[in-house]
């Protein structure tokens, strides 16, 4: 569902709701002091870690990590966006909301298409050369009305269709239904082609594909425009089917066509959706995170499809998914292989899946026959482009290590060189070597709880330091949100305008005070921790100048060693202050 709401309609649906009750018509809840605890539904555990602050109106699971208000629960539980986590939890409390997208009479949008999918739907069922088409391809009747297939029948029957319906040229235009011609006439887009309605997630005709039954004819696929309610790159086909399988298995196929969608289906291989065309998005990978951790790709054998696979693998890995490339024998796509070889044969292949670095690996060297010492550098350079999408510290080192057994090159050159990589490409992450600042982290966290807790502290801070002075990224970015924050923190009303799951989960933990901060005089607290990231940072800088200095020496630069060193004095008195 998209639409926009409010900000002053969001935390009044927040400030409204009840963490606890809605949270409790998922899971139960167990009362543990001020707050309530519960087995994490978000990661396995035996002891439980998730808290839920009444208080507060925030949840957070010290096991995983993850944490937000009733918003991001819904969201998380549900797998859907923020407007539509929104809508639902308005829906519980009875409010009524406004969007936008009703405003600009998208509703009629949602009409015209139901209503001419419907017209499509009705008219296969009269075709009987469509109808055999479909059955010479084993697509049986029931897939037929599971997927609401149909037949754009000639110009004449589908104008007067929309004529008698009412429906205007211009709104019909806008859905990419009808195009005018040179001579100002209007014609439909789609005619004399098999129908395949495009659903949303909440099961709402958005568009249509359309294929020929005459291979002859050119284009073979056609696909709405975008439209007031169809964007391609950011939709997934089947997806409307395929999620409750994909969440439950936590795992999703994804291929390139409808028939391929359509088949595996009816196959009873229900967690498959396709990527609308050859070129996965940004978009459609975030979307399939909602759902799935892991992604086996089935995208056809073809130099196309094997370009839109590494493409789709990289995209994938920025969003930390598991990826795993489904290579089918013969070149077949996914709908003539299990046409032919059936549902057993297909899950088999899935099975001997590729890792993508094996899959990468592979694909190179069917290049060429030589497997020189060059051919592999040239390997190695193709894949760390991919490694750099790795996030995780842990499978980094596992692929680094993979591509050393398999090419035969040494670990630790290896690793060396995907530094210098990633240096030159300018994407040089701390992470990647392994710097960790964990000291630093935790005092930079105990000041972002303390000055969530107490408004006082918090514009002790603002007055003291600025976000720059946090070395930690993370809490860098939570201290430019909080920091920007006007008035006392409420975290439930706060968390929503927090875009950034990481800092969102960040904050959340922070907002649960531990008891070390019993009894404590939390500006005083704030001053002290200001103190040590001050004397820290006032360290960093001589350490700097130090560095500066031998430099300058050899240089001989007298004045600007005198500048330096006076620098360093002064700095030295305010780290004992």
């Amino acid at each position: 569902m998209a639409g926009f709401i409010s900000q002053e309609t969001i935390d009044y649906i927040s400030q409204q709701a009840d963490i606890v009750e809605i949270i409790s018509e998922y899971l139960p809840l167990t009362r543990s002091g001020r707050n309530y605890k519960a087995l994490c539904p978000f990661h396995e555990e035996k002891t439980p870690s998730f808290i839920v602050s009444p208080e507060k109106q925030i949840f957070h699971c010290f096991g995983c990590g993850v944490g937000g208000n009733v918003f991001t629960f819904v969201m998380k539980w549900e797998r859907i966006s923020f407007p539509e986590a929104v809508k639902v939890v308005a829906q519980k409390l009875g409010i009524s909301i406004s969007l936008e997208e009703e405003k600009e009479g998208k509703q009629d949008f949602y009409r015209i298409n139901a209503e001419i999918a419907d017209f499509f739907h009705q008219q296969l069922k009269k075709n009987k050369v469509a109808q055999s088409y479909l059955s010479k391809r084993g697509i049986n009747s029931s897939t037929i009305e599971k997927f609401k297939l149909g037949w754009a029948p000639p110009s004449n029957i589908f104008l007067d269709f929309c004529k008698r319906r009412g429906f205007s040229e211009e709104n019909l235009e806008k859905l990419g239904l009808l195009k005018r011609s040179s001579q100002g006439e209007w014609y439909p887009y789609f005619k004399e082609r098999i129908m395949f309605p495009i659903f949303s997630i909440s099961n709402r005709v958005i568009a249509f594909g359309a294929r020929v039954i005459d291979d002859r004819s050119l284009p073979k696929y056609l696909n709405s425009p975008q439209s007031p309610l169809f964007d391609k790159g950011k939709n997934l086909y089947g997806l409307n089917l395929a999620r409750d399988e994909i969440r439950k298995s936590g795992e999703v196929i994804l291929v390139e066509g409808y028939t391929d969608v359509i088949t595996l289906y009816q196959e009873g291989i229900t967690n498959v959706v396709a990527s609308l065309g050859t070129s996965l998005t940004l978009a459609q990978a975030h979307l399939l995170k909602r759902y799935a951790k892991k992604v086996f790709i089935a995208y056809d054998e073809d130099s196309a499809g094997k370009i839109a696979t590494i493409r789709g693998i990289n995209l994938l890995l920025e969003n930390e998914l598991q990826v795993e490339v489904i290579s089918l024998p013969e070149g077949k796509d996914p709908a003539e292989f299990v046409g032919k070889n059936g549902r057993e044969a297909f899950l088999k292949e899935k099975n001997k899946a590729l890792s993508y670095i094996d899959y990468r690996i592979k694909t190179e060297r069917q290049k060429s026959k030589a497997f020189t010492l060059d051919k592999k550098l040239e390997i190695v350079n193709s894949l760390f482009s991919t490694l750099k999408k790795v996030k995780s510290r842990y499978l980094l080192d596992e692929h680094l290590k993979k591509i050393s057994e398999t090419l035969g090159l040494n670990e630790e050159s290896l690793r060396s060189e995907f530094i210098r990589f990633c240096k030159e490409k300018g994407n040089f992450s701390f992470s990647v070597l392994g710097f960790k600042t964990l000291q630093e982290e935790e005092i930079e966290k105990k000041l972002l709880q303390v000055i969530i807790c107490d408004e006082e502290a918090l514009q002790l801070a603002k007055k003291s330091i600025s976000p720059a002075d946090f070395t930690h990224p993370l809490c860098r970015r939570a201290a430019e949100e909080i920091f920007s924050h006007e008035g006392k923190i409420t975290p439930s009303v706060f968390l929503n305008r927090i875009k950034d799951d990481k800092i969102c989960s960040l904050i959340s933990s922070l907002s649960f005070v531990d008891s070390s901060f019993e009894g404590v005089n939390l500006q005083e607290a704030a001053r002290e921790i200001i103190r040590t990231l001050k004397r820290r940072l006032h360290q960093r800088r001589i350490e700097q100048l130090t560095r500066m200095i031998k430099s300058y020496e050899k240089q001989g630069k007298e004045e600007k060693l005198k500048e330096l060193y006076e620098q360093i004095v002064e700095l030295k008195k305010n780290i004992l202050i």
